[in-house]
């Protein structure tokens, strides 16, 4: 049985699989492209794909496309005097691609890895994950699409250290993605997305823009001169990909209506959506504490990026060059394909590492003092947050004698939470005492499949857990991923590993004094800012340092030993006094490397440990993250 990866577009989904070193589109339609719209007709049922588009402007009343716009939403769709949920929609898409992939792979397919826009939210994840289960299609990981595009530029470029800024633009939605890619490791630092945003927009007002010209109101159209608009306004809008000016022709209102329109006026047109673009992009680059020019490639997903006047805006903006991955409305399939290979674990591509971050705060709400009715949000898990991700913290009763915490969990940015997402709630009893008294410890934990485990610990030493998952769990699921959880709820500096190695940093500091004890303290400082930066990269560079480090401590501490004994070793310890040299040397040296210059000396353990760093990227496992 297979593992596909597909894409789930909102204008087409493609479906992707790895074989021989590679990942391969599967047929679709007669191309590779399935258009994501599904029709019904009268004694025949519902289509789905290629010939459902074409009934788009003939009939438009019975003919759905762009649903995935509205995924986790109340909006219905009426098809056939039948009302649809987009989540219906999309599981009609997601089926015809597992038959083509059954039909062209000749096996069942067992799993498939499913990309959505990085700034879906729960209930747009969930909605995905249940359309899949409607299909058929068993479905533990969905990856974000610049993440499946950042792997898809990895396998074209190779290994070589880049910094990305992907920008994920498509008919309905847009994602901007910080990607630093080193080693085996592509590592998402930062996202930001906007649901509501792509080429459908640009069309929309390539549209208004024909109405003005004419004098026409676009509630006065019928529906099918409004799809005859749009996919007027569509065309126009691609064809000047190749053409320097284009005649916008159409009959509507009982007249023949015309509109030029030409690569400055589309410009033109588009600036109020540019403008939400680059409020992104500032957005993306505070939230990765970068600038512009640390960028080394502009990554350009999506089908709407092909069109000149988003290049050109592109360049005006970041003053780079954008990187066009062959067709850039496959680029996210061809990264789906490649996750489907990591999932198989096939030889050339199993230890490649993709991590990811979450994508909104996570938090719960809490009372505010200025107005009870208002609860206000306090984040547990930061937006943009490595994956997996753990925190704890301590929460106090606000009433005398108050007998439970209600703990409601949250999603979202807003200050307070009633405009934010809520994603579930419990109650725990604590201790009758006056307010501010009777505590409980509250801990969130995230994995990277979107699953969330909030545990609330009273001082009783009573808990009350729940886990939230963006999908349906069976029994023996829901205990397997409670168990798995339970191994990432320590973030990187509590792992016992990386408290064994910051105790030794406190023994060496205990048994020095003075510019030695500073010493010490400046490389403990590094190795434990390291460890709670949440990044992988950073975890990974920390553990290395430390180690690197603990050996020059323990190298030097030995040669101070043998000070004390004027050279002369004790027995059993092995070697010749000469090997250490004078001791008025060693001192010397011991005091030069503290008195200078302490960040001088810490540097130049830092060169000793990154020849030490490729062999702890080699050995992810043993250092859990």
């Amino acid at each position: 049985m297979a593992v596909i990866g597909i894409d789930l577009g909102t204008t087409n989904s493609l479906g992707a699989y790895w074989k021989d070193g590679k990942a391969h589109l599967i047929p679709m339609d007669g191309g590779f492209l399935l258009p994501s719209a599904v029709g019904y007709v009268e004694g025949e049922g519902l289509l789905v794909g290629a010939a459902a588009k074409e009934r788009l402007i003939p009939y438009p009343e019975d003919t759905a496309a762009s649903f995935k716009r509205f995924m986790g939403t109340a909006k219905v769709y009426s098809l056939g005097g039948r009302d649809y949920a987009p989540m219906e929609l999309s599981a009609m898409v997601l089926e015809q691609v597992k038959r083509n992939a059954e039909y062209f792979l000749q096996e069942e397919i067992e799993e498939a890895v499913i990309t959505v826009p990085a700034y879906f939210n729960d209930r747009q994840r969930s909605d995905t994950k249940k359309a899949a289960q409607i299909a058929g299609l068993k479905v533990d990981r969905l990856i974000n699409e610049p993440s499946a595009a950042a792997l898809a530029y990895r396998m074209e470029y190779g290994e070589e250290d880049r910094t990305l800024l992907v920008f994920d633009f498509g008919g309905g939605t847009l994602d901007l993605s910080y990607v630093e890619c080193f080693d085996n490791v592509i590592e998402i630092i930062a996202v930001v997305g906007d649901n509501h945003l792509g080429g459908d927009d640009i069309d929309e007002a390539v549209s208004a823009y024909f109405c003005r010209e004419n004098g026409l109101k676009p509630e006065e159209l019928t529906r099918q001169e409004q799809a005859r608009l749009r996919k007027l306004a569509e065309n126009a809008k691609c064809a000047l990909r190749e053409q320097e000016q284009v005649e916008m022709e159409l009959e509507a209102g009982g007249r023949v209506c015309r509109a030029l329109l030409d690569e400055n006026k589309l410009f033109e047109i588009c600036m109020p959506l540019f403008g939400r673009i680059k409020e992104l992009f500032v957005h993306l680059l505070e939230d990765a504490d970068s600038r512009v020019s640390a960028i080394d490639d502009l990554v350009m997903v999506g089908g709407s990026s092909k069109l000149g006047v988003v290049k050109r805006f592109l360049r005006e903006l970041l003053g780079k060059e954008p990187v066009v991955l062959g067709e850039t409305d496959r680029v996210v399939a061809y990264g789906a394909g490649v996750y489907a290979g990591i999932r198989q674990r096939r030889e050339e591509i199993r230890d490649m590492l993709l991590t990811d971050v979450c994508p909104f705060t996570l938090g719960i709400g809490v009372n505010n003092k200025a107005n009870r009715d208002k609860n206000i949000m306090n984040p547990m898990i930061e937006r943009n947050s490595t994956l997996p991700a753990s925190h704890r913290d301590r929460f106090v009763t606000v009433s005398d004698y108050q007998k439970e915490i209600r703990v409601r969990i949250y999603q979202g940015e807003e200050y307070y939470v009633d405009d934010d997402v809520l994603l579930g709630e419990f109650s725990i009893e604590v201790a009758l005492k006056p307010a501010g008294q009777a505590w409980v410890d509250v801990q969130f934990t995230y994995d990277i499949n979107g699953i969330l485990h909030v545990m609330a610990e009273n001082e009783m030493g009573e808990r009350r857990q729940i886990l939230l998952a963006n999908q349906t769990l069976s029994e023996a699921e829901l205990e397997r991923y409670t168990r798995e959880l339970e191994k990432i709820m320590l973030p990187p500096i509590m792992q016992p590993q990386n408290q064994e190695m910051l105790a030794c940093f406190l023994e060496y500091y205990e048994n020095s004094t003075g510019q030695r004890r500073e010493m010490i303290a400046a490389m403990m400082g590094r190795v434990t800012a390291g460890l709670s930066s949440g990044r992988k990269k950073e975890v990974l560079k920390a553990q290395a340092q430390g180690r690197a480090w603990l050996a020059g401590l323990q190298e030097a501490m030995e040669m101070r030993e043998e000070l004390l004994f004027d050279g002369e070793l004790k027995a059993g310890f092995g070697g010749k006094p000469e090997d250490f040299g004078e001791p008025e040397d060693i001192e010397e040296d011991w005091e030069d490397g503290s008195d200078d210059d302490i960040d001088g000396f810490v540097e130049d353990w830092e060169d000793a440990s990154n020849n030490n760093a490729d062999d702890l990227m080699e050995n992810k496992e043993e250092d859990s993250f």
